[in-house]
């Protein structure tokens, strides 16, 4: 982590560490993760044992992101036709236009416009109040709101066309002239109402021609319904079907190809969510977290169906080559450490759009960081049980001239499970150094003189800015044992610069100050791992595990013990399930 001016950038106060791999990042290795993917139900056998079965995923026409563009439309719909069918209605009570008013619509005519108006308005205000309202409501929406209008449509269609104008028909050219006026108006509001509803309801082509061909034949109905009984319609059917076939085949035409149109855009969104949710042989199923050099998602195998984190390097990096080194830097890095309690590296490739991602093992456990957010400090014991296999993961790190660099409570993953009990995994290999790169100058991708890291699990020489080896790590690995012992920060001020000029100048502070039942020999091993001159610490953290291990407390953090600690605390037992098909994808950006 590179440090910087602002305080929410280098101090890690809120981070949160869920159920995932963190995210390695140049700039910050704060993370803001999603919560623990939750266990799909349990069936119980007639044998008594109990099975995860996945949930059935219920298929769906509409995404979340198409289904709320349905529901702003419908809502838009509503008010645009509340205009008109409110006009439909005052003229129907005042008589104000004659083809319009009530004796031509009669008082049921009126009463129906003035029911479609209030519907309208109230479901309008329904869906302004509350949703996005579930894809079945909103087709049962679509449905009545566009079946009243063609209901209204359809009433008054019929009305003009056998009405009587009071003057009456003064011959043949009156006559046609208001054929020609009421079929031309009557079949217009239906190529509106079926351009409106292509324009504004996603569907396949399919039930898009059929809705469309429908309210063609019921407007073609009525035409016919008119001419067997209206002498005047009769005389003058060729002008009516003439008029009414060109408009509907007009706005059939037009719905059609607005259907097909947006049907194949909506193809194409998907077909790139689908790129963008696959890597080579992976498949994206949840966004897990996000720093400035990547992303992490919750992945799995498409042949071995294997849960998995996958990290990928952000766009915006692909053209940079310093970042796409450090990226493979961190790949090799990591690759190498064979040590259980190391996070195992599983594959590394370069996807068909050229962005570069590796694949780890999936670690839904619970990171230092929320264990003592949510338990608080915990006893000498096991905090010896914890810190001795992060030692044993820094002695393999070590040994290959790895400085992780960037030890902190949120890159350290417990587990309930695993060999031995309480397994801990540290992660997170993204600022890792390497003494054996120091020898040649084109291969340093860390520029001299920029601190990076957490300021508060920082060694001195690290704040510096100096050169450093892997007793900086021992002294970071320090400051997470007495903040598991005590539930503080130790060297943490007000801001980064003086947790720096802490970390190089103040003392550690007294571990029985803050938790007066630490034993007083570990308090003397955190003194020695916490020592402002190298020199003065462990030199290997083979060293310190047998410091550790000497502790009387040492050993007594048993299985039973574990056991009955997490039987206590079932939040502490996240889990991915075991069907990555039953879950949704999802964005936290």
């Amino acid at each position: 982590m590179a440090l910087s001016s602002s305080p929410q950038s280098v101090l890690p106060r809120t981070r949160k560490l869920r159920a995932a791999v963190p995210d390695a990042d140049p700039d910050t290795t704060d993370y803001q993760l999603s919560a623990s993917v939750g266990s799909p139900k349990t069936t119980a056998l007639p044998s008594g044992e109990n099975v995860q079965l996945p949930a059935p995923a219920r298929k769906r026409y509409l995404d979340d992101a198409t289904a709320h563009l349905f529901h702003s439309r419908l809502r838009l719909c509503c008010l645009i036709a509340v205009v008109p069918m409110a006009f439909f209605f005052l003229c129907g009570l005042t008589d104000f236009i004659e083809l319009f008013g009530k004796s031509t619509l009669g008082w049921s005519g009126v009463i129906v416009a003035g029911v479609v108006v209030l519907a309208l308005a109230s479901t309008a205000g329904a869906m302004f109040r509350h949703g996005p309202f579930p894809e079945s409501w909103l087709r049962v929406l679509e449905v009545a709101i566009f079946g009243q209008l063609s209901l209204f449509f359809a009433y008054w269609q019929f009305s003009i066309l056998t009405a009587n104008p009071e003057r009456g028909f003064d011959g043949t050219r009156h006559e046609q002239a208001f054929v020609l006026a009421a079929s031309g108006m009557s079949h217009f509001n239906w190529l509106l109402l079926i351009v409106f509803h292509a324009v504004l309801v996603p569907n396949t082509i399919a039930r898009g021609v059929g809705i469309t061909c429908f309210m063609c034949v019921a407007a073609l109905a009525i035409d016919g319904t008119a001419t067997a009984i209206h002498e005047p319609i009769t005389r003058n059917a060729g002008v009516l079907f003439s008029i009414g076939g060109t408009v509907l085949a007009a706005g059939a035409g037009l719905a059609i190809f607005g259907t097909a149109k947006t049907a194949a855009l909506q193809r194409e969104v998907e077909s790139a969510r689908a790129a963008v949710r696959q890597m080579g042989q992976y498949r994206l199923r949840r966004k897990l977290g996000s720093g400035g050099m990547g992303e992490v998602y919750l992945a799995e195998h498409r042949l071995l169906k294997r849960p998995c984190a996958l990290k990928r390097i952000h766009a915006k990096y692909l053209n940079n080559p310093e970042q796409l080194k450090r990226f493979e830097r961190e790949v090799q890095a990591t690759a190498q450490l064979r040590h259980p309690n190391t996070v195992e590296i599983y594959d590394y490739g370069i996807a068909e759009d050229g962005t570069f991602y590796y694949v780890m093992e999936y670690l839904p456990g619970l990171s230092l960081e929320d264990l003592i957010g949510r338990h608080g400090p915990q006893s000498a014991d096991r905090v010896i049980h914890i810190a001795r296999q992060v030692c044993g993961a820094l002695r393999e790190a070590h040994k290959y001239g790895l400085v992780h660099r960037d030890i902190k409570p949120s890159n350290i993953l417990v587990f309930a499970e695993g060999s031995p009990h309480d397994q801990v995994k540290l992660v997170d290999f993204g600022l890792v150094h390497s003494l054996l790169w120091e020898g040649s100058p084109d291969a340093k991708i860390t520029r001299e003189g920029l601190i990076v890291g957490t300021p508060e699990y920082m060694s001195p020489e690290q704040a510096s800015g100096i050169a450093i080896d892997g007793r900086s790590d021992l002294f970071s690995l320090g400051s997470v044992i007495y903040y598991l012992l005590t539930g503080r920060e130790a060297f943490h001020r007000d801001n980064p610069m003086k947790t720096l000029m802490a970390v190089v100048t103040d003392p550690l502070p007294k571990l029985e100050e803050s938790n007066p039942f630490a034993p007083k020999e570990l308090a003397a091993v955190l003194a020695k791992c916490t020592a402002k001159d190298p020199d003065e610490r462990y030199g290997t953290a083979a060293e310190l595990e047998a410091a550790l291990g000497a502790c009387a407390a040492a050993g007594q953090w048993t299985e039973a013990r574990a056991s009955d600690w997490y039987a206590q605390h079932p939040d502490a037992r996240p889990s991915t399930g075991t069907d990555l098909n039953t879950l949704a994808m999802t964005d936290d950006d």
